[in-house]
């Protein structure tokens, strides 16, 4: 059941390449092959037989031992590897085995070698085993029963013995429990309708829903639901039958139930018949005849086959005894019964059912008749070994039974009546005197008869009446009515009279006696109901309804209590978590022993291909870090091999070897890749740190897969084997980011995919080592056909064994040669040449077997049925498959005129049609476990390629049958609620105690409607109903992840739209998704809490206008309305998306306790709570190294120096330096009483120790073996305040200086390192501050001062000093919300980064400041309290959080230079130049004097790497009263303000960045910044004197007055003249004068406004008296050449 078929289909490229070459392919000899095991039919008695059948197989032996000499076939014939890894596969707890049976059942697993070698002997006595003379069929054909099991794994075998499902012997049952219950219904097909129809109808649905509710499967199966008579084209209803009664029997609980009336089951024919019984009932019927001819009709003695089917005392078994003893006129009643009459062969159509046919006087023309009917209709099949007579199928003599019309295959069912009921008195009146009456019964055993005979037997020890149960239904007045016209469906009635057929009468008690024997009255229910006129009808008649009613209430109870004798409903409790964890622990477990299982199958008997594995061992020796690539067409035996080197792989490595292995495709579940991984890292995590808990993102999963690998030590090597890489499915596409080279120590990665897939493009990159698989060779294909057809019991003809193998050799694939050999299943010895056919391609023998099934079973049911199966994701469920079957109106019609099917309800297909489809498809299909219950899907998805290609042609036909998957899933009928809910909840005290309610999510609909929708190009409802559904998305996180839920929004994709609201809940549930791994229930509370905010100020800017969230709102309104009781905020509470997102770096098993960076490149390194360490390369974002923990030392601080060669480890007291390369440790204290603080100086040469609490220092030299250079004591005028984490170091540093201060003092000082020496004390600007922290730039000595503000709050000031003359140069604003923990400084110097976490609210902020621009921003939050951060790349900033075991990783360069995000509170919203000065020598450079006092930007106006930033910031040279001209790059800064004049000169000099002169002593006059003017190369100033009324030249070099420059004579009267005359001519102002009468009359506030006009004239007059009065000058222009100005 759990089957898998890789790709194994040759391309058509390589078709091509075998068609060029295929006259120079060698053919083996065959004449020694197994058409040597032809029959002759004059073979007589059983030794001659076997005899016959030793001597055939010699070939076969000697072929065994040859390949038997291998060690390698000897391990791989064992399947040690795969019983013992199954076996501790498996959870003891909970499964509830004990240490005891875990014993056994590796005894019994070992056990299974024995079976192996013993084969080849007991084959014929294991089929005999299972009553070799029954008239079950053969195992030669399709019509045969098939023999799978659901723990049977039909596989396609490279290099195996066994043979295909459908014929081989069991394989070991799963050992996880199956959870699914399966109750067989049989019954009368004409009177137990009623009955058969309300159990399905009525309580199926109950029980489906009670099942499922507690995490189980359940069906019932009617094969006669729907169906009229047991009619079929190859005689295959009673093989069908039983197949499906084991099917349900090797399931827990109830399996049979049996509804029994008053009216015997329909006889049928044998479809195969022994040679030995046929041709002794041949010669009965020669010598009958031989008698008829020499003895008169009336000395015939009848005795002899008067018989009936009757039990016998000893064995209860069906043995014959005489039934017509009491019958004086048997002739009359043998013809009124009407059993040989002709007439009444056509009865079976109108609604009778075939009758016992006693033989009574035959005529010698009868007896003809007779032989000659029964040769025409058997046939000896020589391919069967033994030979068997087999039933023709009904098209063969009555080829209209295959047609589409309705008369003539009505018609030609009434021919075939005909001659069936002929039959069936042949054999009934000839048998007994040919084989006895105990083979003659099994011979006419009817399918019922069957059914019992199977089904009433003990069950795993268990007697029948555990599972077995029966529903004995008693009609008293029926005898009264049987004129009534319905009567004769349910009594045996004479032909056209209202009398009892005796002989049908007699069988049918007959039966019931038998019955009773086999089933304890406590299981036979007997119900007596009364006549109506319209029979038993309930919809007609109310007592009748009650009757059914009451058979339906009771079989529900007594279901449900066998049910529940069997079912474990297990209840973990505590938190949500540990109960989801615990789930996803069992379903892994399940995947791994699903695979180990599979894995078993394939290697047990592969002894083919050796040279082959010899050179994947060899590449095992030699590749020991790079992959293993096996590359192979389609159906190349990739898998098979996979399983075969795993079975080997412990042969081939020395010492332990722990093999994980892992079939792609084999479940819905192994498809995807973080599914994949999870598995792979859970195996891992159990054998080398079982403490850990792993991630469930796919990227975290990738480096804790590396990070587990590197675990791996010499003393047991770890080989992990993929198969079928191309089999991914789309959820992350080609992802192969996991495979990364070269390979740690003792770890071996062995893949294989398809040739030219696209992962084995993209696998390219690893540079693996390549094995391609060669093709079969002829040794091979022959052996494996020879060992195929001995295991089944089969031989072929001459011409058909030529056929197979050149087929076989034109193709030779595994793959094709699995499906060529089941075609030839179907050929007898009696097939003509001309009906032969084996296609040259695989397409083509799929494509025929596809048109072989349209013509047996209908061509709509089968092209609707694998369409179905092929679209399907991951598969298709039975019911599903059969509801979506009704739904198509083709498939409705074809079945309805086939069959006549009548439904009192919605229509159905027949489950009989879906069953032989099934049984006809064999090995095509399999049934595979996924999304939590079982699924059929084509064993080998080329398959599936065909039937698309074939039936879907075009994009729009699959399109449509996606719509129908997603139309059933969104189904709103009465039953929705049981099949298809979201999940099915059982309330409390639904399981009969104190519970809460529990759920089981239906995975089916979860999955399969947004993947359906998406295919189906249903975009929209797929984000109305999927992604904006609050219920779907509640259940899809509370039954699967959150990572699902954002693998579906990856897929919300409109063409010709971007969709907001995607991007915002993606970036949501990306924010809350530890939270809902934890607790998905708070789904509703994270995204109100969220997004709240931003819906609510989501309103149209105008009417009419769309909103910019199309379905968030409707999406927070659901919230609202959980069907869960949830906590709703009443405001966005929570950080919104949006924000800087960061990257998880997993690595680490266990939490991070340190961090630690490079001084050089991205490298950085972290410890976890054991002390190991891991070194990032924070490029590729994974790790390079790890080193083990010395000395049990945890790091809680971690300090690379010497170019990242040397790294200081610190755990409280305890000190350590290591070699990065070889971990070593070359220093080591643990003696000291205070913690050390250690930074590093010198370019990471110099490592200096500061001791928290006292005041010594230690100076190393890293260079030197870690020599001491000082041991010194330092101290300040002011003590540490605080006792514990007092002092404060810089991480960075220039030269050999360290900055250090104590924690809230108010003083820093720099030490010399190389000096041993404080060379300098630096103070704070206030007495009020208090020192947070210290840094230190090539330019900048850093402190970060803690100020009073506003209230009681506080702010950060950073106060910047020289780092060459130590001087104070200016500080830098933060913010009242800054609550600094730790400060760190980029390399380039120009950021400051902080982290700011908050204990009180659990979340973090990011804040920086730009040291050149002052620019304070608040880069991001998250939410988690930061305990470790560092940034020396913008790039890469660094942090861990309390209790994680994942790096957080931010790239800040994308945030830092938005404004909207600066935070200043000082700093104007408007920030620009306020004047902008070229230099004129050079006018590509441009001075900018900014708008913020103090600061002054160059650019460079030509070179294009300088747009957008300047090439040179000053800050703090100047203040808002000073005046600042630019010339030459040299700023003239008059400065000192007093009395109305400048008294200093300052010039800066902007290329040197310093100071060039000072002069003090001056008088400058003072004028606005616009009206002064630098001449004569800045020697001189122009401006204007204190009166402005004349101009003064100064001489900036002895800052005295040169000239005045005062306007002439003519100029002054030029000046004085009235403005008006330079004015343009305009209406002059008409001044009205108010009467008295006006003014009595204005208003108050005209009157105010005349008083404001009067108001505003008398001033501007007396401004223009005082500008006559001093003449001063408003402005002036000066010339280009600076000579004449005006």
């Amino acid at each position: 059941m759990w089957t898998c078929y890789r790709n194994w289909l040759p391309t058509q490229e390589n078709t091509n390449v075998l068609q060029q070459h295929k006259e120079v392919l060698t053919l083996p000899a065959i004449n020694n092959g197994p058409t040597s095991l032809r029959q002759r039919t004059n073979m007589k008695g059983q030794d001659t037989k076997l005899n016959k059948e030793s001597s055939s197989t010699n070939h076969f032996r000697q072929t065994g031992k040859i390949q038997n000499s291998h060690r390698a076939s000897d391990l791989l014939q064992q399947g040690h590897f795969f019983k013992v890894e199954a076996a501790k596969a498996l959870d003891l707890h909970e499964y509830g085995r004990t240490s005891e049976d875990l014993s056994k059942l590796l005894r019994s697993m070992e056990a299974l070698t024995g079976e192996d070698e013993g084969e080849d002997n007991d084959w014929i006595k294991e089929e005999r085993d299972t009553d070799s003379r029954t008239c079950l069929s053969a195992k030669s054909s399709k019509d045969d029963v098939d023999k799978r099991s659901d723990s049977t794994l039909p596989v396609t075998i490279l290099c195996s013995t066994t043979t295909n499902g459908t014929q081989r012997k069991e394989e070991p049952p799963f050992f996880v429990e199956e959870k699914r219950f399966m109750v067989y219904i049989c019954g009368g097909y004409k009177d137990t309708v009623a009955e058969r129809r309300a159990l399905m109808e009525n309580i199926y649905p109950r029980l489906y829903l009670y099942c499922k509710q507690r995490g189980y499967d359940f069906r019932m199966v009617d094969l006669r639901w729907g169906v009229g008579d047991p009619v079929a084209e190859c005689h295959d209803t009673a093989e069908l039958h039983v197949e499906n009664l084991q099917r349900c029997q090797k399931t827990q609980g109830p399996n049979i139930v049996l509804f029994v009336g008053q009216k015997h089951e329909v006889q049928s024919l044998p479809s195969t018949i022994t040679r030995e019984a046929f041709e002794a009932i041949v010669r009965v019927l020669e010598r009958k005849q031989q008698m008829s001819k020499n003895k008169p009709l009336e000395d015939y003695p009848a005795t002899g086959s008067q018989s009936s089917i009757t039990t016998d005392s000893d064995t209860s078994s069906f043995v014959q005894e005489t039934i017509y003893g009491n019958y004086l006129n048997f002739e009359e009643q043998a013809t009124n019964s009407g059993l040989l009459s002709q007439s009444s062969q056509s009865s079976f159509l109108d609604g009778e059912e075939a009758r016992l046919s006693p033989a009574g006087v035959r005529s010698q023309g009868d007896l003809d008749k007779d032989l000659t009917l029964l040769q025409l209709w058997y046939k000896l099949d020589e391919n069967c070994l033994p030979p068997v007579y087999r039933l023709l199928p009904l098209s063969t003599h009555h080829p209209d039974m295959l047609s589409m019309d309705e008369q003539h295959r009505k018609q030609a069912r009434m021919d075939w009546n005909a001659a069936c009921h002929r039959l069936w008195g042949v054999l009934q009146h000839s048998a007994v005197e040919a084989v006895g009456q105990e083979e003659a019964s099994v011979l006419l055993r009817t399918v019922l008869d069957w059914e019992v005979e199977i089904g009433m037997q003990s069950v795993a020890e268990a007697p029948p009446e555990e599972h077995c149960h029966c529903y004995k239904r008693v009609i008293p007045d029926l005898y009264y009515n049987l004129k009534n016209q319905h009567a004769a469906q349910y009594a045996d009635l004479l032909k056209g009279q209202a009398q009892l057929d005796p002989v049908r009468s007699t069988a049918h008690q007959c039966f019931i006696d038998r019955l009773h024997k086999k089933l304890r009255h406590t299981n036979i229910y007997e119900r007596k109901v009364g006549w109506r006129r319209k029979g038993l009808n309930p919809k007609h008649s109310r007592s009748h309804r009650f009757y059914t009613e009451r058979i339906s209430s009771h079989f529900q109870r007594t279901v449900i209590n066998s049910i529940n004798k069997v079912m474990k409903v297990t209840k973990t409790k505590g938190p949500f978590d540990i109960v989801r964890r615990e789930v996803v622990r069992v379903q892994i477990q399940e995947e791994i022993q699903h695979h180990l299982n599979y894995g078993l199958h394939l290697s047990k008997g592969c002894t083919l291909r050796q040279a082959f594995l010899a050179e994947v061992q060899r590449a095992v020796e030699q590749s020991t870090t790079r992959p293993i690539l096996l590359l192979g067409p389609p159906g190349w035996g990739k898998s098979t091999t996979m399983a075969a080197v795993a079975q080997l792989m412990a042969s081939w490595l020395p010492g332990a070897v722990k093999v994980l292995v892992h079939f792609i495709g084999l479940s819905g579940e192994s498809r995807n890749i973080r599914l994949v991984l999870q598995s792979l890292c859970v195996q891992l995590a159990k054998a080398y740190c079982s403490h850990t808990q792993l991630s469930e993102d796919l990227p975290q999963l990738i480096s804790e897969f590396h990070s587990l690998l590197g675990l791996v030590g010499a003393e047991r090597s770890v080989v992990v084997l993929l198969d079928g890489l191309d089999e991914l499915s789309e959820e992350h596409g080609p992802d192969l980011s996991w495979i990364s080279t070269p390979l740690p120590q003792n770890v071996h990665l062995i893949l294989s995919a398809t040739t030219d897939s696209p992962c084995t493009h993209t696998l390219q990159s690893a540079r693996p080592t390549v094995l391609s698989l060669p093709p079969l060779s002829p040794d091979d294909i022959t052996a494996a056909l020879e060992a195929k057809l001995r295991i089944d019991q089969r031989c072929l003809q001459e011409q058909q064994w030529q056929l197979l193998v050149q087929a076989c050799l034109y193709c030779p694939s595994p793959l094709y040669l699995e499906a060529a050999y089941s075609e030839c299943l179907l050929w007898t010895s009696y097939t003509t040449q001309s009906s032969l056919n084996l296609p040259a391609s695989l397409e083509g023998l799929y494509l025929s077997l596809l048109a072989r099934l349209e013509t047996q079973l209908g061509m709509q049911l089968v092209r609707r049925a694998a369409c179905l199966i092929s679209i399907s994701r991951w598969g298709v469920t039975e019911e599903e498959l059969l509801d979506l079957l009704a739904k198509d109106g083709k498939v409705l019609e074809e079945v309805t005129t086939a069959h006549s099917s009548s439904f009192s309800s919605h229509p159905r297909v027949p489950y009989v049609l879906w069953a032989r489809l099934k049984h006809y498809l064999g090995c095509h299909l399999s049934e595979v476990k996924t999304d939590g219950t079982w699924v059929y899907r084509w064993t080998h998805s080329e398959l599936s390629h065909v039937c698309i290609n074939h039936y879907l042609k075009t994009d729009d036909s699959r399109m449509l049958l996606h719509a129908d998957y997603a139309d059933y899933y969104r189904d709103k009928s009465q039953y929705a609620h049981i099949f298809q809910p979201l999940a099915w909840t059982m309330g409390d005290g639904e399981d009969g105690e104190d519970m809460t309610k529990s759920y089981r999510f239906n995975l089916r609909k979860l999955h399969g409607l947004p993947y359906h929708l998406v295919h189906s190009g249903q975009i929209l409802p797929f984000l109305s109903e999927c992604v904006f559904n609050y219920e779907f998305l509640l259940h899809k996180a509370w039954g699967l992840s959150v990572l699902d839920i954002e693998e579906d929004l990856k897929k919300a994709v409109l063409p010709d739209k971007v969709l907001v609201d995607v991007e915002v809940l993606l970036g949501a549930l990306e924010m809350s998704r530890v939270v809902l791994q934890q607790d998905p229930c708070q789904l509703a509370s994270q995204l109100m809490g969220r997004l709240g905010c931003m819906v609510t100020e989501d309103h149209p800017v105008a009417k009419g206008d769309p909103l910019k969230f199309s379905y968030l709102h409707a999406l927070l309104a659901q919230c609202s309305q959980s069907s869960l009781p949830v906590l709703l905020p009443s405001s966005t509470c929570l950080l919104p998306p949006g924000g800087l997102q960061h990257t998880m770096l997993a690595g680490h098993l266990t939490n991070m306790a340190a961090l630690g960076g490079s001084q050089r490149g991205p490298l950085g390194v972290t410890s976890e709570s054991d002390g190991s360490l891991r070194f990032w390369d924070l490029e590729q974002r994974r790790v390079i190294k790890s080193l083990n923990a010395v000395g049990g030392v945890v790091a809680d601080s971690l300090t690379l120096g010497l170019d990242d060669r040397m790294l200081i480890v610190r755990m409280g007291q305890r000190l350590q330096v290591r070699e990065v390369e070889s971990g070593q440790v070359v220093y080591s204290e643990s003696d000291s009483v205070d913690v050390p603080i250690v930074t590093m100086t010198c370019e990471g040469q110099l490592m200096v120790i500061f001791y928290d609490g006292s005041h010594l220092v230690k100076v190393f030299d890293l260079a030197s073996s870690c020599s001491l250079l000082h041991c010194v004591h330092v101290s300040m005028k002011r003590d540490a305040i605080h006792k514990d984490r007092s002092i404060l170091l810089s991480s960075n540093s220039i030269k050999d200086y360290v900055l250090f201060a104590y924690r809230s003092g108010g003083e820093a000082a720099v030490f010399s390192a190389r000096g041993g020496t404080v060379l300098s004390v630096l103070s704070a600007q206030h007495s009020a501050a208090s020192i947070q922290a210290v840094e230190m730039t090539e330019n900048y000595l850093l402190l970060f001062c803690r100020y009073p503000y506003k209230r009681g709050g506080e702010i950060i000031h950073i106060e910047l000093f020289s780092t060459t003359s130590f001087l104070y140069l200016r500080s830098i604003l933060g913010c009242s919300q800054d609550c600094i923990s730790q400060v760190t400084v980029n390399r380039e110097g120009t950021h400051v980064v902080a982290f700011c976490p908050s204990p009180f609210t659990g979340i973090t902020e990011l804040v920086t400041w730009n040291l050149e621009t002052e620019d304070h921003k608040h880069i991001t939050r998250f939410p988690s309290v930061l305990t470790k951060g560092l940034c020396f790349d913008l790039r890469f900033c660094l942090g861990i959080c309390s209790g994680e075991k994942h790096l957080r990783l931010w790239n800040l360069t994308s945030r830092i230079n938005d404004q909207t995000l600066t935070y200043n509170i000082n700093k104007l919203r408007s920030d620009g130049s306020e004047e902008v000065v070229p230099m004129g020598k050079t006018p590509r450079y441009a001075v900018c004097r900014s708008i913020r006092a103090g600061t002054v930007y160059v650019w460079n106006l030509a070179r294009r790497r300088f747009v957008c930033r300047p090439v040179r910031v000053e800050h703090g040279l100047y203040s808002s009263t000073d005046v600042v001209l630019a010339h030459s790059f040299k700023l003239y800064i008059f400065t000192d303000r007093s009395l109305n004049r400048f008294q200093t000169l300052l010039v800066y000099d902007l290329i040197k960045r310093s100071y060039v002169r000072r002069q003090t002593g001056i008088a400058f006059i003072p004028c606005l910044q616009h009206e002064y003017r630098l001449l004569e190369d800045g020697q001189s100033l122009l401006g204007l004197s204190e009166t402005r009324d004349h101009l003064l030249l100064w001489d900036l070099g002895s800052c005295s007055i040169k000239h005045e420059l005062k306007p002439s004579h003519r100029e002054l009267l030029l000046h004085r003249r009235p403005t008006r005359d330079l004015q343009p001519h305009t209406a002059p102002h008409r001044k009205i004068k108010l009467m008295p009468w006006d003014i009595r009359t204005e208003s108050q506030a005209e009157k105010k406004r005349r008083l404001e006009r009067e108001a505003q004239t008398e001033t501007e007059e007396k401004r223009r008296l005082e500008r006559e009065k001093y003449n001063s000058i408003d402005q002036y222009l000066l010339s280009g050449d600076e000579r004449v100005h005006r």
